[in-house]
């Protein structure tokens, strides 16, 4: 028997094994030169550096209060006319009440006359008392109201003592007494004035 043996192919057959690196070798020749060939990219500069800078400045605002410092002299007449403010009101709603009582008989007559005297005393003690005060230079002009007023309750005062002993009927008294509470509020007024003189020189 004769054997018969095929020439052996030097060839490999399996040609799929070669196949997948060229493919990957193949990709990565491509890519490179793709990468290669884009133009270079433009460099963006900073926005501080090539946009437009926008500085915002925020200023505090800054409140201050002026405290005016008045002189130990200025501070002891201010309180003084507050004294004297104070006991012109007291005066004025004293003499309201006094005859109050006498019109609706609540007091006598003899009690009624004692006190309009001692109301016409008071006031002018007072009156006496502002005269005597040593005013600062830039109140002295409008000091003269508060003299002023002072003298006119004092006048009042007097009035309606008359009014209640001399005078007939109630009406005289009565119109004295609304003159009374009109120089007080007119002295109120005149020392409302002085302060604020004396405060801004």
């Amino acid at each position: 028997m004769i054997a018969i043996f095929a020439p052996v192919s030097q060839e490999d057959p399996k040609h799929g094994r070669w196949i997948l690196p060229l493919v990957v070798a193949g990709l990565i020749g491509f890519t490179y030169v793709f990468v290669t060939a884009l133009p270079e990219a433009e460099e963006v500069a900073p926005a501080s550096a090539t946009g437009t800078s926008t500085t915002t400045t925020t200023e505090a605002i800054t409140t201050s209060t002026t405290t005016t410092t008045l002189d130990p002299a200025t501070d002891a007449f201010i309180e003084t006319t507050r004294t004297i403010e104070r006991n012109v009101t007291d005066l004025a709603e004293l003499a309201q009440q006094i005859n109050d009582s006498w019109d609706t008989r609540d007091v006598t007559y003899t009690p009624t006359r004692e006190a309009l005297e001692d109301l016409e005393i008071q006031t002018i003690t007072l009156e006496e008392s502002a005269a005597a005060t040593e005013v600062p230079d830039a109140g002295t002009d409008d000091w003269v109201g508060v003299t002023a007023g002072l003298a006119d309750m004092t006048t009042a005062a007097g009035a309606m003592i008359f009014g209640l002993v001399e005078a007939e009927g109630t009406q005289p008294r009565l119109d004295a007494l609304e003159a009374y509470k009109l120089a007080a509020d007119s002295v109120e007024n005149a020392l409302g004035v002085v302060r604020r003189a004396v405060r801004n020189p």
